[in-house]
Protein backbone atom coordinates (compact mmCIF):
# COMPACT_ATOMS: atom_id res chain seq x y z
CA UNK A 1 0.00 0.00 0.00
CA UNK A 2 0.95 3.64 -0.51
CA UNK A 3 0.02 6.93 1.13
CA UNK A 4 -0.14 10.31 -0.56
CA UNK A 5 1.49 12.47 2.11
CA UNK A 6 0.26 15.78 0.67
CA UNK A 7 -2.90 16.05 -1.37
CA UNK A 8 -5.54 18.79 -1.73
CA UNK A 9 -8.24 16.28 -2.61
CA UNK A 10 -10.89 18.53 -1.11
CA UNK A 11 -10.37 21.30 -3.67
CA UNK A 12 -13.37 22.14 -5.87
CA UNK A 13 -11.61 21.09 -9.07
CA UNK A 14 -12.24 17.46 -8.06
CA UNK A 15 -16.01 17.91 -7.85
CA UNK A 16 -17.80 15.37 -10.01
CA UNK A 17 -14.76 13.13 -10.39
CA UNK A 18 -13.48 12.67 -6.85
CA UNK A 19 -15.06 9.26 -6.24
CA UNK A 20 -13.82 7.89 -9.57
CA UNK A 21 -10.29 9.17 -8.99
CA UNK A 22 -10.19 7.77 -5.47
CA UNK A 23 -11.35 4.35 -6.69
CA UNK A 24 -8.65 4.48 -9.37
CA UNK A 25 -6.01 5.37 -6.79
CA UNK A 26 -7.12 2.54 -4.51
CA UNK A 27 -6.93 0.05 -7.35
CA UNK A 28 -3.30 1.08 -7.78
CA UNK A 29 -2.56 0.56 -4.08
CA UNK A 30 -3.02 4.02 -2.59
CA UNK A 31 -4.57 3.39 0.81
CA UNK A 32 -4.66 6.82 2.46
CA UNK A 33 -4.27 10.57 2.04
CA UNK A 34 -3.01 13.43 4.18
CA UNK A 35 -4.90 16.63 3.36
CA UNK A 36 -3.37 19.89 4.62
CA UNK A 37 -5.30 22.91 5.78
CA UNK A 38 -4.66 26.16 3.91
CA UNK A 39 -7.18 28.62 5.37
CA UNK A 40 -9.86 28.89 8.02
CA UNK A 41 -12.68 28.68 5.45
CA UNK A 42 -11.29 25.49 3.93
CA UNK A 43 -10.18 24.03 7.25
CA UNK A 44 -13.65 24.27 8.74
CA UNK A 45 -14.83 21.76 6.12
CA UNK A 46 -12.06 19.20 6.57
CA UNK A 47 -13.43 17.13 9.50
CA UNK A 48 -16.67 16.37 7.66
CA UNK A 49 -14.87 15.88 4.35
CA UNK A 50 -12.53 13.23 5.78
CA UNK A 51 -15.11 11.46 7.96
CA UNK A 52 -15.44 7.77 7.17
CA UNK A 53 -12.42 7.76 4.83
CA UNK A 54 -8.76 6.76 5.31
CA UNK A 55 -7.97 10.44 4.87
CA UNK A 56 -6.48 12.51 7.66
CA UNK A 57 -6.00 16.26 7.81
CA UNK A 58 -3.85 19.03 9.17
CA UNK A 59 -4.93 22.58 9.95
CA UNK A 60 -2.98 25.68 9.02
CA UNK A 61 -2.87 29.07 7.33
CA UNK A 62 -0.94 28.88 4.04
CA UNK A 63 1.10 31.89 2.84
CA UNK A 64 -0.59 31.68 -0.57
CA UNK A 65 -3.87 32.71 1.07
CA UNK A 66 -2.33 35.52 3.11
CA UNK A 67 -4.94 37.97 1.80
CA UNK A 68 -7.67 35.88 3.49
CA UNK A 69 -6.06 35.41 6.88
CA UNK A 70 -7.10 37.48 9.86
CA UNK A 71 -5.54 37.58 13.36
CA UNK A 72 -8.70 35.90 14.65
CA UNK A 73 -7.90 32.89 12.47
CA UNK A 74 -4.99 32.11 14.78
CA UNK A 75 -7.43 31.85 17.68
CA UNK A 76 -9.57 29.54 15.55
CA UNK A 77 -6.51 27.41 14.76
CA UNK A 78 -5.63 27.13 18.42
CA UNK A 79 -9.17 25.99 19.16
CA UNK A 80 -8.84 23.25 16.54
CA UNK A 81 -5.57 22.06 18.03
CA UNK A 82 -7.02 22.09 21.52
CA UNK A 83 -10.36 20.45 20.76
CA UNK A 84 -9.94 18.23 17.71
CA UNK A 85 -7.67 15.22 18.34
CA UNK A 86 -7.92 14.22 14.67
CA UNK A 87 -5.68 17.12 13.57
CA UNK A 88 -2.42 15.47 12.51
CA UNK A 89 -0.23 18.55 12.21
CA UNK A 90 -0.04 22.30 11.85
CA UNK A 91 0.11 22.93 8.16
CA UNK A 92 0.37 23.79 5.43
CA UNK A 93 2.24 26.83 6.74
CA UNK A 94 5.43 28.54 5.74
CA UNK A 95 7.29 31.24 3.85
CA UNK A 96 7.31 31.96 0.12
CA UNK A 97 9.51 34.75 -1.18
CA UNK A 98 8.29 34.09 -4.73
CA UNK A 99 4.77 35.15 -3.77
CA UNK A 100 5.81 38.48 -2.27
CA UNK A 101 7.84 39.65 -5.29
CA UNK A 102 10.19 41.75 -3.18
CA UNK A 103 7.47 43.33 -1.03
CA UNK A 104 9.08 43.25 2.42
CA UNK A 105 5.82 44.12 4.19
CA UNK A 106 4.11 41.05 2.75
CA UNK A 107 7.08 38.89 3.67
CA UNK A 108 6.87 40.24 7.22
CA UNK A 109 3.17 39.30 7.28
CA UNK A 110 4.14 35.78 6.25
CA UNK A 111 6.66 35.66 9.07
CA UNK A 112 4.08 36.87 11.58
CA UNK A 113 1.65 34.08 10.72
CA UNK A 114 4.44 31.51 10.39
CA UNK A 115 6.02 32.22 13.78
CA UNK A 116 2.62 32.30 15.52
CA UNK A 117 1.70 28.91 14.06
CA UNK A 118 5.04 27.40 15.03
CA UNK A 119 4.37 28.52 18.59
CA UNK A 120 0.96 26.82 18.48
CA UNK A 121 2.53 23.61 17.18
CA UNK A 122 5.00 23.68 20.05
CA UNK A 123 2.26 24.35 22.58
CA UNK A 124 0.11 21.45 21.42
CA UNK A 125 2.86 19.00 20.49
CA UNK A 126 2.10 18.90 16.76
CA UNK A 127 4.39 18.31 13.82
CA UNK A 128 4.60 20.82 10.95
CA UNK A 129 3.79 20.57 7.26
CA UNK A 130 5.88 23.31 5.68
CA UNK A 131 5.65 25.24 2.42
CA UNK A 132 9.03 26.90 1.90
CA UNK A 133 10.26 28.67 -1.25
CA UNK A 134 13.34 30.86 -1.24
CA UNK A 135 13.50 30.86 2.57
CA UNK A 136 14.96 27.45 3.49
CA UNK A 137 17.96 28.78 5.37
CA UNK A 138 15.92 31.39 7.22
CA UNK A 139 13.09 29.03 8.19
CA UNK A 140 15.45 26.28 9.27
CA UNK A 141 17.50 28.69 11.40
CA UNK A 142 14.32 30.07 13.00
CA UNK A 143 13.07 26.62 14.00
CA UNK A 144 16.50 25.77 15.36
CA UNK A 145 16.45 28.91 17.52
CA UNK A 146 12.97 28.00 18.72
CA UNK A 147 14.22 24.53 19.71
CA UNK A 148 11.44 22.99 17.63
CA UNK A 149 11.92 19.23 17.92
CA UNK A 150 8.64 17.69 16.71
CA UNK A 151 9.70 17.63 13.05
CA UNK A 152 7.28 17.07 10.19
CA UNK A 153 7.48 17.42 6.41
CA UNK A 154 9.04 20.06 4.19
CA UNK A 155 6.54 19.84 1.34
CA UNK A 156 7.72 19.97 -2.30
CA UNK A 157 11.36 20.25 -1.31
CA UNK A 158 13.51 21.81 -4.04
CA UNK A 159 16.47 23.09 -2.05
CA UNK A 160 20.09 22.02 -2.12
CA UNK A 161 21.60 18.89 -0.64
CA UNK A 162 23.06 21.00 2.18
CA UNK A 163 19.64 22.50 2.94
CA UNK A 164 18.09 19.05 2.84
CA UNK A 165 20.58 17.76 5.39
CA UNK A 166 19.84 20.74 7.63
CA UNK A 167 16.14 19.87 7.58
CA UNK A 168 16.87 16.23 8.29
CA UNK A 169 19.01 17.23 11.27
CA UNK A 170 15.96 19.08 12.64
CA UNK A 171 13.86 15.91 12.40
CA UNK A 172 11.98 16.73 9.20
CA UNK A 173 11.29 14.58 6.16
CA UNK A 174 11.33 15.99 2.64
CA UNK A 175 8.27 15.82 0.40
CA UNK A 176 8.89 14.86 -3.22
CA UNK A 177 6.56 14.46 -6.17
CA UNK A 178 6.14 15.43 -9.78
CA UNK A 179 9.01 17.93 -9.82
CA UNK A 180 11.61 15.14 -9.92
CA UNK A 181 10.17 13.79 -13.20
CA UNK A 182 10.72 16.87 -15.33
CA UNK A 183 13.63 16.88 -17.78
CA UNK A 184 15.36 19.94 -16.32
CA UNK A 185 15.27 18.74 -12.68
CA UNK A 186 18.89 17.55 -12.74
CA UNK A 187 19.88 19.20 -9.45
CA UNK A 188 16.84 17.84 -7.62
CA UNK A 189 17.47 14.30 -8.88
CA UNK A 190 21.10 14.50 -7.74
CA UNK A 191 19.90 15.64 -4.31
CA UNK A 192 17.43 12.75 -4.12
CA UNK A 193 20.20 10.27 -4.92
CA UNK A 194 22.60 11.85 -2.41
CA UNK A 195 20.35 11.94 0.65
CA UNK A 196 19.32 8.89 2.72
CA UNK A 197 16.48 6.75 1.41
CA UNK A 198 14.34 7.50 4.46
CA UNK A 199 14.64 11.27 3.91
CA UNK A 200 11.84 11.36 1.36
CA UNK A 201 8.05 11.14 1.47
CA UNK A 202 6.05 10.83 -1.72
CA UNK A 203 3.30 13.36 -2.41
CA UNK A 204 1.25 14.50 -5.37
CA UNK A 205 0.12 17.97 -4.22
CA UNK A 206 -3.00 17.17 -6.25
CA UNK A 207 -4.43 18.85 -8.21
CA UNK A 208 -1.11 20.65 -8.80
CA UNK A 209 2.51 19.58 -9.35
CA UNK A 210 1.70 17.28 -12.26
CA UNK A 211 4.47 14.82 -13.17
CA UNK A 212 5.98 14.98 -16.64
CA UNK A 213 4.28 11.70 -17.52
CA UNK A 214 0.81 12.83 -16.39
CA UNK A 215 -1.66 13.31 -19.24
CA UNK A 216 -4.75 14.30 -17.26
CA UNK A 217 -5.86 17.91 -16.70
CA UNK A 218 -5.37 17.60 -12.93
CA UNK A 219 -2.93 15.60 -10.86
CA UNK A 220 -4.32 12.74 -8.77
CA UNK A 221 -3.28 10.45 -5.89
CA UNK A 222 -3.16 7.67 -8.48
CA UNK A 223 0.26 9.04 -9.50
CA UNK A 224 1.87 7.93 -6.22
CA UNK A 225 2.93 4.39 -7.31
CA UNK A 226 4.50 5.80 -10.47
CA UNK A 227 6.32 8.42 -8.43
CA UNK A 228 7.47 5.57 -6.19
CA UNK A 229 8.99 3.87 -9.23
CA UNK A 230 10.83 7.11 -10.11
CA UNK A 231 12.15 7.40 -6.56
CA UNK A 232 13.29 3.77 -6.59
CA UNK A 233 15.19 4.33 -9.83
CA UNK A 234 16.94 7.44 -8.50
CA UNK A 235 17.91 5.64 -5.30
CA UNK A 236 18.93 2.48 -7.19
CA UNK A 237 16.49 0.54 -5.04
CA UNK A 238 13.55 -1.76 -5.73
CA UNK A 239 9.94 -0.65 -5.64
CA UNK A 240 8.95 -2.94 -2.77
CA UNK A 241 11.67 -1.51 -0.55
CA UNK A 242 10.61 2.07 -1.34
CA UNK A 243 6.99 1.25 -0.57
CA UNK A 244 7.85 -0.34 2.78
CA UNK A 245 10.13 2.57 3.65
CA UNK A 246 7.37 5.05 2.84
CA UNK A 247 4.84 3.28 5.03
CA UNK A 248 7.31 2.97 7.90
CA UNK A 249 8.16 6.68 7.72
CA UNK A 250 4.50 7.70 7.73
CA UNK A 251 3.85 5.39 10.67
CA UNK A 252 6.73 6.89 12.64
CA UNK A 253 5.42 10.42 12.02
CA UNK A 254 1.72 9.68 12.42
CA UNK A 255 0.68 6.25 13.73
CA UNK A 256 -2.89 7.50 13.34
CA UNK A 257 -2.56 7.01 9.58
CA UNK A 258 -1.84 3.31 10.05
CA UNK A 259 -4.89 3.00 12.28
CA UNK A 260 -7.07 4.76 9.70
CA UNK A 261 -5.90 2.44 6.95
CA UNK A 262 -6.38 -0.67 9.05
CA UNK A 263 -9.92 0.44 9.84
CA UNK A 264 -10.62 0.81 6.11
CA UNK A 265 -8.90 -2.45 5.16
CA UNK A 266 -9.83 -4.88 7.98
CA UNK A 267 -8.70 -7.86 5.91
Amino acid sequence: MWIDSHCHFDFAVFAGQRERLWQQAQQLGVAGLIIPGVSRLQGEQLPAFCAGQPWRYAQGLHPYFLHQHQPADLHWLEQQLREDPAVLAVGEIGLDSVLVAGDTSRLQQQWDFFSAQVQLAQRYGKRLILHIRGQHDQACAFLRRQHFTAGGIVHAFSGSEQQGRAWLALGFKLGIGGAMTHPRAHKLRRTIAALPADAWLLETDSPDMRPAFWAGPVNSPAAIPLLGACLAALQQSDLGHVRRQQMATIHNLWPEMSAAIQASHPD
